[in-house]
């Protein structure tokens, strides 16, 4: 007899990954032309919300189911390594994936385009099930197919929907030299005689080094990056996702200390960001956006000296839920208060990005200057910079949530013809429950993600940690509130110091390897696209099984 308590975390898994690809299907069956109306619209928009929604209650659900596995691929993984692709519950992971769903949904239901809501509507739905892989693996096999699996769908995403090809290409080899670091490490700790096994695997403290520049690569600190807002758009943040979830499973796996140069990296690429965004904007607050989204990733990153599992995941929603929030854009033909309540999302999330009490936010950075005042003389320049960046953090949400509603805001049209007040009630009150669910639940209850209690973070947090936000958001209020006064004196030299902050000749120098590679591969690719392709293939796969196959070839 099948126990059901076995047979449930397998069922949400399957709705997580094929609840969206569902809605997509149904979606493109009852596609119309180009709608006119809101009602012509709805068939179409109506499969992709659904399927939307499914994955993200699959998500919630999955978070309270403990102590499950199950194996989901037992074929070709199986011939090479000898283990199948098996998942396992992870309650860190499961909250990132819930952000994750978050913003999936929130696209949906929100997108401006009724018809498609962008040009490969089925790459998401494949992104969340990639990550999947990598948030609830159980081995080391299922961890590094599911980065593969998310990096090309990343890359496949932003070659179809970005304009510069370079830097979409940049961050596909830098994420590829993250997953071949990291499968070093997997096959040299398995040479050992090591179990891949997640919760019996052990590494040394040598491994945090390669770790740690693998994790550096992927989330796209200075100076591997491909400008200097990498993460601006968070549909092509998928690789940085997965990096962060990688970072979560560390001190599971026994490293709990890396690098000093992996947190003063994080924090040097937040401020090299905000300093240019801020030099950039001017008059425009909407510019600030992208960076804050990108800041916010790097910080999460940084949460990792508090060698919690939990934090860390804490950080990463507070910055998915937190960024999109900030960046959702006003409606010209929504009522008066949907654009308040629009704005109410925004502040929010803002809050939530600086790490105010009772968010999630709080809990992803509570406790990190303590731990670096902690650690004598050499932790400070670490808590001052971490404060620097907060208090730039605090100047720039401050410029996107109190602004004008008819100046600076983002406004576009939502439909030819305004929707009915109901729709707008529905379409409003859903989103900014879905906003504020993950916000205000793991930040008041923080156990959820394994980070302890509400109490625990306080306590953290120490009284350093609680001066330095302190300093760091009211340096910012008189940093917004002092504006005319100091930004005149900085237009005139701004060209040249953001020249100087946005490290262009490393960009160059990224650019002409990624040229060079493509050279050779290019002419690979013209070979195996001819006549005798199918025999190269042929050729390909029997020395590939030669070669994998037990004893050698």
């Amino acid at each position: 007899m099948i126990h059901f308590g076995v047979v449930l975390p397998f069922v949400l898994l399957i709705a997580l990954t094929a609840s969206p690809l569902l809605g997509i299907l149904l979606a493109a069956a009852f596609a119309q032309p180009p709608c006119q109306t809101a009602r012509l619209a709805l068939p179409t928009r109506l499969p992709v919300i659904a399927g939307a929604g499914g994955a993200l209650i699959a998500a919630w659900m999955l978070l309270g189911q403990a102590d499950w596995e199950t194996v989901v691929g037992n074929w070709s993984p199986v011939s090479f390594t000898g283990l199948p692709l098996a998942m396992a519950g992870f309650a860190p992971s499961a909250g990132i994936i819930i952000a994750w769903t978050t913003l999936y949904f929130l696209r949906s239901l929100q997108s401006p385009n009724a018809a498609h809501l962008e040009s490969a509507p089925a790459a998401p739905a494949f992104l969340i099930a990639s990550l999947a892989l990598v948030a609830f693996a159980n081995n080391l096999v299922t961890l590094l197919v599911g980065l593969g699996l998310t990096d090309l769908l990343t890359a496949y995403c932003a070659l179809r929907q970005q304009d510069n090809e370079r830097n979409a290409l940049i961050g596909l080899m830098l994420s590829g030299l993250s997953v071949a670091l990291l499968t070093l490490i997997a096959a040299a700790h398995i040479s050992a005689g090591n179990s891949p096994h997640l919760p019996l695997v052990r590494l040394d403290a040598s491994a945090a080094t390669p770790l740690a520049l693998a994790i550096a690569l992927r989330l796209n600190f200075a100076p591997f990056r491909a400008s200097s807002d990498a993460w601006g758009d968070l549909r092509m943040a998928a690789g940085a996702v997965g990096g962060l979830l990688t970072l979560t499973r560390l001190p599971t796996l026994g490293i709990t200390r890396l690098p000093e140069w992996f947190y003063g990296l994080a924090l040097a690429s937040a401020l090299l960001t905000l300093l240019i965004a801020l030099l950039r904007a001017e008059d425009r607050a909407d510019a600030l956006a992208p960076a804050v989204a990108t800041v916010g990733a790097y910080l999460a990153g940084a949460s990792a000296v508090l060698a919690s599992p939990g934090a860390t995941a804490a950080a990463t929603i507070a910055w998915l839920v937190g960024a999109a929030s900030i960046g959702q854009p006003q409606f010209t033909d929504a009522p008066l208060w949907a654009r308040r309540v629009r704005r109410a999302v925004r502040a929010a999330g803002a809050l939530c990005l600086i790490g105010a009490p009772l968010t999630v936010g709080f809990v992803g950075q509570a406790g990190a200057v303590a731990t670096w005042t902690e650690r004598s003389v050499g932790g400070w320049p670490f808590a001052l910079a971490w404060s620097v960046v907060f208090a730039l953090m605090t100047y720039a949400l401050l410029r996107l949530v109190v602004r004008s509603a008819d100046g600076e805001a983002q406004t576009v049209r939502f439909t030819a013809h305004p929707l009915r007040p109901s729709v707008w009630v529905a379409r409003e009150a859903i989103g900014g429950l879905t906003v504020l669910a993950p916000i205000l639940t793991f930040g008041i209850a923080p156990a959820l993600l394994t980070a302890g209690s509400l109490a625990d973070a306080l306590a953290r947090n120490s009284a350093a940690g609680w001066v330095g936000w302190g300093i760091a958001v009211v340096a910012g209020a008189l940093i917004w509130r002092l504006e005319s006064r100091w930004r005149p004196a900085i237009r005139s030299i701004s060209d040249r110091v953001i020249g100087a902050l946005e490290l262009g000749w490393c960009y160059s120098l990224l650019g002409g390897a990624v040229a060079r590679l493509r050279r050779p591969f290019g002419q690979v690719f013209a070979l195996l696209e001819s006549d005798g392709m199918l025999l190269w293939a042929i050729i390909a796969v029997l020395l590939t099984v030669l070669i994998a196959r037990p004893g050698g070839p």
